[in-house]
């Protein structure tokens, strides 16, 4: 019997060596990442580069845009892209006035903010991009992204006085 007892302590410590280590994540190192890829997200976006701009997108990706009816999968949303970019008297450049990453605690995925402004729409309408970005292989994808105007909680009234 104690031969019996013994053997599976040597078996349960075999196992438990042979098991997988937590490595601590080093999420410094994917917000980087992820800021750099996102950088070149909006490199593409202001060359109006479709093609590499595609690049950022995961085949599997939910795309929101800002009218109720914009839900695109990854070949609507670069059809909607294309179309966009065609049009070049319309220049919807625009630079990041805030940025904020968030990365998940095991470091393959993070949901990023941004603010920015499309002075070719109106240099007083706020955007929100929400994204969310997963590691694939050694790459960034964006497999979900939200756009969306924002106001001010003091223009409120104004903007439903407007609609009305």
């Amino acid at each position: 019997m104690k031969k019996i007892y013994y053997l599976m302590i040597v078996a349960a410590t075999l196992i438990a060596a042979c098991l997988p280590k937590n490595q601590p994540v080093d999420t410094a190192a994917a917000k980087e990442a992820v800021n750099a890829m996102m950088d070149k997200y909006l490199t593409a976006w202001n060359a109006q580069d479709a093609n590499l701009f595609d690049t950022f997108l995961a085949d599997d990706g939910l795309y929101i845009g800002t009218d109720p009816s914009e839900f695109w999968n990854k070949d609507t949303l670069k059809a909607v892209i294309i179309k966009q970019f065609a049009d070049t008297t319309m220049k919807y450049n625009y630079v990041i006035d805030k940025r904020e990453i968030k990365v998940a605690p095991d470091g393959n995925s993070a949901i990023v903010v941004e603010h920015f402004t499309v002075n070719a729409i109106s240099p007083k309408l706020i955007f929100r991009n929400i994204t969310r970005v997963a590691k694939k292989g050694e790459d960034w994808k964006i497999d979900f992204a939200s756009w969306n105007f924002i106001f001010k909680n003091e223009d409120l009234g104004k903007i439903i006085m407007a609609l009305e």
